[in-house]
């Protein structure tokens, strides 16, 4: 298999309209086109009132997005976005307008809290003067507002042409529940602020596990899990549109007070931009 790509695209309605169920599975079928969605489970969620639609695919052997962001978006709805990871890759990126034309960059995710499980219970080994609090169940945690950037893959045994029909396969034992489908890959955190927390953006010798939360819910999390060769430690991403913290996407949809600070965004500017002189 290639070209295993796991793509979240949001439509929002036009300000005065709303999107109707149907109207959500015309647009869905619009991006499966006849290829369907190549192993990643097809799913789509309404917003309050319909004020926007949602769709998980895979697009790796569909072009249809190109289609609809050129010759339907611009004229029906308000506004799209999307949100892509290539498996070949670490990190989701994120686009607006048009998939081909419009702006790209890596995508950023936020988190308000963090919780650890130490080795030997001791406090954690980041942020000595910050307010760690001891759980009963013998984890640390710290609420903190952060951002981070990783890759959301949502791979599962749905086959190369998956359509809203088509059955989900049990998830493995080890999977993270997401708002979509669970995951059970994912990536190692990169640029993560506030940058004393680096330490933990992977594994560390004084940690049996870490969870990032974001409004209660775990975003990510990284422990120990079986592998085929042996315990291994792993990483698994539920990132989604609530937690993004593009500042295009905060300053488009009005939730301008979740921006991080400015030299984050520089970073991943400039990280870009490297990217594209390689």
């Amino acid at each position: 298999m290639s070209n295993i790509f796991t793509d979240a695209i949001r439509v929002y309605a036009r300000p005065d309209d709303r999107i109707t169920g149907v109207e959500a599975q015309w647009i869905t079928w619009m991006l499966l086109g006849r290829h369907g969605s190549y192993h990643v489970p097809v799913v789509t969620r309404r917003g309050p009132e319909g004020a926007y639609v949602d769709i998980q695919y895979g697009s790796g052997k569909s072009p249809d997005i190109v289609n609809f962001s050129q010759d339907h978006a611009p004229y029906l709805y308000g506004s799209l976005w999307g949100r892509h990871y290539n498996e070949g890759g670490d990190q989701d990126i994120i686009w607006q307008g048009d998939v081909n034309d419009g702006p790209h960059r890596y995508c950023r995710y936020g988190f308000d809290e963090v919780r650890v499980a130490t080795t030997a219970g001791d406090r954690p080994p980041v942020g000595p003067e910050a307010p760690w609090r001891r759980h009963p169940d013998g984890s640390w945690r710290l609420f903190v507002a952060g951002s981070y950037r990783t890759g959301n893959c949502r791979y599962a045994d749905v086959g190369p042409m998956a359509t809203p029909a088509t059955p989900l396969p049990d998830p493995p034992p080890a999977a993270l529940p997401t708002p979509t489908t669970p995951n059970d890959e994912g990536e190692a955190l990169t640029a993560l602020h506030p940058h004393w927390l680096a330490p933990l953006a992977d594994d560390h010798p004084d940690v049996t596990w870490i969870e990032y939360r974001w409004r209660g819910r775990v975003v990510h999390r990284a422990r120990e899990e079986d592998d085929w060769d042996g315990p291994a430690w792993q990483h698994r991403c539920a990132d989604d549109w609530d937690n993004c913290l593009d500042p295009d996407f905060l300053r488009a949809t009005g939730a301008t007070g979740l921006l991080a600070p400015e030299e984050v965004y520089e970073r991943d500017r400039e990280d870009w931009e490297k990217r594209g002189s390689r």
